[in-house]
């Protein structure tokens, strides 16, 4: 055995041809597996400044959005609302009102990335309603 990173230790001579194999086929298995359940996103192009719009370098941009995007980077208090709340900043009427270029990219980049979820509703699930109606199953 040898001491590698982090106090581990690896085994090299209990290592056979065939648990490589098997090891192999199973994260040939994940990876498939991965590509089924999230393909669609792996080819997206996810604009980044919506994921960090106040450490994007501006100059790195379209033209078209630097100037209302260094508007928002000076902006001190949308710098505070996202620090504390992170993307859910593009969900406020501020945004809309004071940015509506971003706004209209950023909605667009929503829709297609599909993050539209449950904010759409202001309806709380009643999860204990729920769960008196859910009739366990006995085993079979």
């Amino acid at each position: 055995m040898e001491k590698s990173l982090g106090g581990l230790y690896h085994i090299k001579s209990d290592l056979q041809d065939e648990d490589l194999a098997l090891y192999g086929e199973y994260l040939e298995n994940i990876h498939e597996d991965m590509q089924t359940r999230v393909g669609d996103q792996l080819g997206m192009d996810i604009l980044i400044w919506v994921s960090i719009p106040f450490e994007v370098n501006v100059a790195e941009i379209d033209i078209s959005l630097q100037e209302p995007l260094n508007e928002i980077q000076s902006d001190e208090i949308m710098h505070a609302q996202f620090k504390d709340e992170k993307d859910n900043i593009w969900k406020t009427n501020n945004v809309a009102t004071k940015y509506p270029l971003l706004w209209d990219k950023v909605q667009l980049d929503i829709v297609k990335r599909g993050d539209v979820r449950l904010s759409l509703s202001s309806i709380e699930p009643n999860i204990n309603k729920f769960a008196e109606k859910n009739q366990p199953q006995g085993s079979h």
